[in-house]
């Protein structure tokens, strides 16, 4: 079956008797994200016009030969190209699948953002993201050069002990110096009699001044805002966007520690007594305690993008940095959805000997356990990519009405108030959130980071007008330099 639109992993190109630069683009930039599938011979419209049948096997040949080109693609990707017949017509179906190497096209590096291209070698934060995602060595096994033991804090040591000798009085750790400590859990090795020790134990152990000395970006930022979500992203408190901030720079035990207070300070309390027990629960402390070791073990700590865990009067948002997974989709998902892969398994480690995290697909099952518990008409919100969020519903919202079903997944469609099903992407309906005040197109593709093409004005302005949610400021002349696009009331409802 073809797609029915194009997205992170599908490229439609009409391409009817010659091959256009673009399609190399996109082969580069699915080379270098999560790979994908290009259709020649489909519109942007995911219509099938067929290329000429006559050409097939030449644009094929074409297409193999430039891709064995050492002037074009450094280093040669394998690719073969495939030609199929649907609905009586001819297109050729070009698979990519994800390299573990950097690629370059004409000697310059693409990469794919939503449905878009990205000509990323000038945008030096963008390529560095690429080359830490292909290589093959996981940040926090690196050994960091200068680091020693005298960095680490001997309090945190002192800290985790106190930790495991509650579990067990017998633990291995308590016989062991910080350096026996540290091999234990291969967080550094001996070469030469010389200890050489790793990013994750300066992540876990190191002092506040040595983060900020080997780390110098690194920080999490924990912010409680007096506003619900939507108000927040609709800007509707500009004069106080936060009641309580608090960054920290400092290891993730105390990061940990930290957020539970801070958890503590803003969530409120419920009372929960389990069926047939005389002892209550903490539901919130399970509940965030998910969610907080989650963002310390799970974040890509290589490029040095702060991690914020957020509380609103409706809600829970965590973001952060992650590694790709190709076998993890991007966008939104479902909670259910969320693979087995250890982003840091040397953290992990660690933290799963105090019960922070817990085994492979335990953290999903316990959010699934008690969510519905803390607020049973709770939401679950997830969207994967460079930037990992996680968004969890615990009270109504000033601007929601309530429902009486709970939701663990991602849901894109929405229902137009008349009669129509109509599917909007997040990219989509943050375009309707943007335009509560009148924005030009130029303003709109900036802010969602996109460049201005064809078809991004038909995915993300004339598919919204057409549907009702978006409306010209200037009706009569669509073309006019002054027109800008504000959102309808219709639209207006999607955005709460």
């Amino acid at each position: 079956m073809l797609p029915t639109k194009e997205d992170i992993k599908t490229e439609f190109k009409s391409c009817t008797n010659a091959i256009s630069h673009s399609v190399y683009e996109t082969v580069c930039s699915f080379l270098n994200h999560s790979g994908g599938t290009i259709y020649l011979g489909v519109n942007d419209d995911g219509i099938i016009e067929g290329v000429n049948e006559a050409q097939a096997e030449t644009l094929k040949k074409n297409l193999i030969t430039a891709f064995n080109n050492k002037n074009l693609f450094v280093p040669v990707p394998y690719i073969m190209p495939e030609i199929q017949r649907i609905d009586g017509k001819t297109i050729i179906v070009i698979n990519v699948q994800p390299s573990q190497y950097a690629y370059s096209y004409k000697k310059r590096f693409w990469d794919r953002n939503g449905d878009a291209d990205i000509d990323i070698t000038e945008q030096s934060e963008l390529l560095l993201n690429l080359f830490e995602r292909k290589n093959p060595h996981i940040f926090e096994e690196r050994i960091v050069e200068g680091l020693r033991l005298k960095h680490l804090d001997s309090d945190t040591f002192k800290y985790c002990r106190n930790l495991v000798r509650v579990k067990n009085p017998n633990h291995i750790w308590l016989q062991m110096s910080d350096e026996e400590l540290l091999l234990s859990c291969r967080l550094a090795e001996k070469h030469n009699q010389k200890l050489q020790i790793r990013y994750a134990a300066l992540l876990i152990f190191g002092t506040d001044e040595a983060i900020e000395t080997f780390l110098p970006r690194y920080r999490y930022e924990a912010l409680y805002h007096l506003c619900t979500w939507q108000q927040y992203e609709r800007n509707e408190f500009t004069d106080n966007r936060y009641d309580d901030r608090k960054t920290l720079r400092c290891n993730l035990i105390k990061v940990y520690g930290e957020l539970q207070k801070f958890v503590a300070m803003h969530l409120p309390d419920k009372f929960y007594l389990p069926s047939g027990s005389a002892r209550r629960e903490d539901v919130r402390g399970a509940l965030m305690r998910e969610l907080i070791g989650n963002i310390c073990v799970h974040t890509d700590y290589s490029l040095g993008f702060a991690c914020f865990f957020e509380i609103f009067k409706d809600r829970v948002v965590t973001k952060n940095v992650t590694r790709l997974v190709p076998t993890m989709n991007e966008g939104s998902v479902n909670i259910k959805e969320l693979g087995n892969y250890t982003k840091n398994p040397l953290i992990v480690k660690v933290f799963r000997e105090f019960d922070w995290v817990e085994d492979l697909g335990s953290g999903t099952r316990n959010i699934l356990k008690y969510a519905p518990i803390y607020y049973k008409d709770y939401q679950i919100f997830i969207e994967n990519g460079q930037h990992f969020s996680f968004s969890i519903t615990y009270a109504d919202s000033d601007t929601n009405t309530n429902s009486d079903t709970n939701s663990d997944t991602v849901t894109n469609t929405v229902t137009d108030t008349v009669t129509n099903t109509v599917t909007l992407s997040d990219k989509q309906r943050s375009v309707l959130a943007f335009c509560v005040e009148p924005k030009s197109a130029h303003e709109i593709f900036e802010q969602l980071g996109i460049t201005y093409q064809t078809k991004n004005l038909k995915t993300y302005i004339k598919d919204l007008v057409s549907y009702g949610y978006l409306q010209m400021t200037i009706p009569d002349t669509p073309k006019n330099p002054a027109q800008r696009y504000v959102t309808t009331e219709k639209g207006k409802l999607l955005t709460l």
